[in-house]
């Protein structure tokens, strides 16, 4: 019940869209994992370039590390990469060929009682390439970026059917390049929720959270979010989550309101079909400075979805297709700024093989297609990204 709280009550931008679901099954506990990994390929288009696209080789490298403990009254885990991705020619429209390729991710939970229960969550992520999941993404990549995700929520049983929980949030996105740094940002946000156990699958909520969204360009912008949200476990391997409400947002002196949704599936088998996909719709704040001028855009009205699919062929072979797309329309232009929309959809295919238990091999291929159309449409690019590695674990 505390986890379903925790789900439902989660601070808008969290760590991935695609973890609204409810957890499937126990936690795995294990030791010290580490593993090395290296791929090599090839991109059509290293900067996502409308006009001169540039393509060239790379290698991408590094080393990683995971722990679980979820035996314990405090529960903790991590995963760990460091590593970097190397071109051999410049990127079109920037100076770097070398780009970072860093994150780690981390999970506290401790249970004062049967009735309490505190769980933080914490992603660091420095790359160039986007995370469409994770709520605060720009449409394309622009070199290296920071992005952040910082959760913290407490939740207590009122009866075996009642409880609550409070939730804090810390996020954002900073640039490497002094060329998109207009559209570094910060987020804070907290929020209430109460919760109701329906039955042993099937539990609803009734959500406020409140947000701040500080630009170094442009408007900031404040958002209060009341929504009522659906918990429910499926079957023993799968379980979704939906919210559905109204968001109202407050810039430069507008007060206006406009719905949101968010929805997330899960399956999850250890042999057989796996799934994973999000929906989610809100008015976001990303990308609505115009560079070399003074307008700006109130509207950034945006739909993010995506979905990934993983097929255990056999204990040594699995297959994997994804796709993902964010759309947003762009409106409220002040001093003259003309409407305007922007989508870029993913796709990829890929497949993995064991050679033992430790050795794994793997290829994948992704397209990108990204357009914008209005005053600041300039077309569209296309992005093909071909790579094969090698894993090892120990």
């Amino acid at each position: 019940m505390l986890v379903l709280a925790g789900v439902l009550a989660a601070p808008s931008y969290g760590l991935s869209l695609y973890d609204s679901a409810p957890p499937i099954g126990l936690p795995e506990s294990y030791a010290a994992r580490y593993g090395v990994y290296m791929n090599v390929g090839y991109d059509s288009n290293l900067n996502n370039s409308v006009r001169n696209p540039q393509d060239g080789g790379f290698v991408k490298y590094g080393v990683t590390a995971s722990y679980a403990d979820n035996e314990s009254v405090t529960k903790m885990s991590y995963n760990a990469r460091i590593g970097a991705q190397l071109y051999n020619k410049t990127a079109n429209g920037a100076d770097e060929r070398n780009f970072s390729d860093i994150s780690v991710s981390g999970r506290l939970s401790h249970a004062f009682s049967a009735g309490s229960q505190y769980t933080g969550n914490v992603e660091l992520r420095y790359c160039p390439e986007p995370d469409y999941a994770n709520g605060i993404s720009a449409a394309n990549s622009q070199g290296d970026c920071f992005t952040w995700h910082i959760g913290n929520a407490y939740s207590r049983m009122i009866d075996c059917r009642w409880s609550w929980t409070a939730n804090v949030g810390y996020n954002g996105n900073i640039y490497s390049d002094s060329l998109y740094q207009d559209d570094d940002r910060t987020y804070l946000s907290g929020g209430l929720s109460l919760n109701m156990r329906y039955d042993a699958r099937t539990t609803y909520g009734v959500n406020m959270t409140m947000r701040h969204e500080d630009r170094s360009a442009g408007y900031d912008s404040d958002s209060w979010f009341t929504t009522l949200s659906m918990s429910h476990a499926l079957s023993p391997v799968d379980s979704f989550s939906m919210s559905l409400g109204f968001q109202g947002k407050f810039i430069n002196s507008e007060n206006d309101f406009y719905p949101t949704l968010n929805f997330s599936y899960r399956r999850v088998l250890t042999q057989g079909v796996s799934a994973n996909v999000y929906v989610s719709f809100q008015n976001e704040n990303i990308d609505t400075y115009v560079r070399y001028s003074s307008q700006n855009y109130l509207s950034n009205e945006t739909w993010r979805v995506g979905a990934n699919i993983a097929y255990a062929y056999t204990p040594t072979v699995t297959f994997t297709v994804g796709a993902d797309l964010l759309s947003s329309s762009y409106s409220k232009g002040t001093n003259g700024a003309r409407d305007y929309d922007r989508s870029t959809w993913s796709a990829y295919v890929g497949m993995s093989y064991k050679f033992t238990q430790r050795l794994t091999g793997n290829v994948r291929y992704t397209y990108t297609y990204g357009d914008a159309y209005g005053a600041y449409g300039v077309g569209h690019y296309d992005r093909d990204v071909i790579s094969a590695g090698l894993t090892y674990t120990f």
